[in-house]
């Protein structure tokens, strides 16, 4: 969320409205006569009282309450004073677990006002800069919407960590609190069962959760699949070098869920079996497997011929393929140098179309590429063999009837 200068008009009591207006007036009017990323210091952040002086090395805490002072955009702001000597470098956190936090720095030779939303990860913001000159600055507390509550103001001559997730993602610190006691670790291959109970502890909105370790090392991939016939699933993993938590709903189709995940470090990962929202529980069952290679997907008899236009049916039968798509492969016989433009065209659904073989190391893929709601994808050979056209669709519970269309195979 960015705000310029002008937006951030406060809301002052009658007496100290008059007080001021004058030099208020003077400060938004000239910051008016130019662009926002051209503001020079000045700013009416600096007529603001201050709570107290913030100190490099040290943090202040604070609370934003509808007893602040209001901005033009209804969000309350707080200031606080910083000393700085010009040379130096320092690293302002703004940490709140109550709202999601927006923060303001002003002062000598910095020309405009700098501000930051999720620097510092989570919801949390963070401005790092150096002081051009020296002189007192002043950093503002506020947040993104109107919410209020208490928060941390930190300055540091070194950034520290971030909280090393995104603003709305949830914490792993949530999940690597959940007791794994009595069950066995996961590797490949693995098919286990569990039951979410009404004792079960909860995660995110409410939902009950229980929590697998899973033994990986660098470079494997799985397939690790959620399914229930009494809840629908929900599937979280986290670990070393993932990043945000990993999470899907429907990946597997129906209600069950499904993450196929390439493990960054040799590591103990966690997989917590969930569900969409508290209330309904029951039995589950996780699956650890090999991630489907699109080479092997059986074609049941479907070649596909160059130069013309083949016609079948999509339906719930087909094998789940990537995101809990169903797909029907067609075997293409190519030769190196050989250029094929294949188009995925359906009434029934938004297309989605796949191609793997030989030299293809990643499969290409297609959503619109041929307008509309069809697919297109244009390739020419490297390889001589056999090669895969997978018609699908884009939302996992689309099927009907569609049209492969093969064209080319000139050198």
């Amino acid at each position: 969320m960015h705000r310029t200068l002008i937006e951030v008009i406060i809301v002052l009591s009658p007496i100290r409205l008059l007080s001021i207006f004058s030099v208020a007036l003077c400060a938004v009017l000239s910051a008016a006569a130019r662009p926002a990323e051209a503001q020079e210091s000045g700013s009416i952040f600096e007529l603001m009282e201050v709570e107290g002086q913030l100190t490099v090395g040290a943090e202040a805490r604070g609370t934003l309450s509808t007893a602040n002072t209001r901005a033009s955009d209804d969000t309350y702001i707080e200031a606080w004073s910083l000393e700085g000597r010009a040379g130096e470098s320092v690293t302002i956190d703004l940490i709140s677990e109550d709202f999601d936090a927006f923060l303001y720095v002003v002062g000598p030779g910095l020309g405009q006002t700098l501000s930051d939303d999720d620097g510092g990860g989570a919801c949390h913001a963070r401005i790092t800069f150096t002081f051009l000159e020296n002189g007192t600055f002043r950093v503002v507390a506020s947040s993104v919407s109107e919410s209020i509550g208490t928060y941390i103001l930190r300055a540091s001559d070194m950034p520290g960590p971030t909280a090393g997730y995104a603003c709305g993602a949830l914490n792993p610190a949530v999940l690597t609190a959940l007791p794994t006691d009595g069950r066995r670790r996961l590797k490949l291959g693995d098919v286990e069962s569990g039951t979410l109970t009404a004792e079960s502890p909860t995660v995110g909105e409410g939902r009950k959760a229980e929590a697998w370790t899973l033994e990986a090392r660098a470079g494997e991939s799985a397939t690790i699949t959620l399914e229930s016939d009494a809840f629908d699933a929900y599937l979280y993993i986290t670990g070393p070098g993932l990043g945000d938590v990993l999470t899907d709903d429907d990946g597997a189709g129906d209600l069950n869920s499904q993450l196929t995940v390439t493990f960054p470090q040799n590591a103990t990962y966690l997989v917590v079996a969930s569900q969409t929202s508290g209330g309904v529980t029951g039995s589950y069952t996780l699956k650890v497997e090999e991630p489907l290679d699109l080479n092997t997907l059986p074609t049941d008899g479907r070649t596909a011929e160059v130069g013309g236009t083949m016609e079948r049916r999509l339906s719930l039968d087909d094998p789940l393929i990537v995101d809990g798509r169903r797909g029907q492969a067609w075997a293409l016989q190519g030769r190196a140098g050989e250029r094929y433009t294949i188009d995925l065209m359906s009434d029934d659904f938004d297309c989605y179309l796949y191609f793997v073989g030989p030299g293809i190391a990643e499969p290409m893929t297609d959503d619109d590429g041929a307008g509309d709601l069809d697919s297109r994808i244009v390739v020419t050979l490297t390889e001589d063999g056999t090669y895969r056209i997978i018609a699908s669709s884009l939302r996992a519970s689309d099927v009907g009837s569609y049209r492969l269309r093969v064209l080319g195979g000139d050198r």
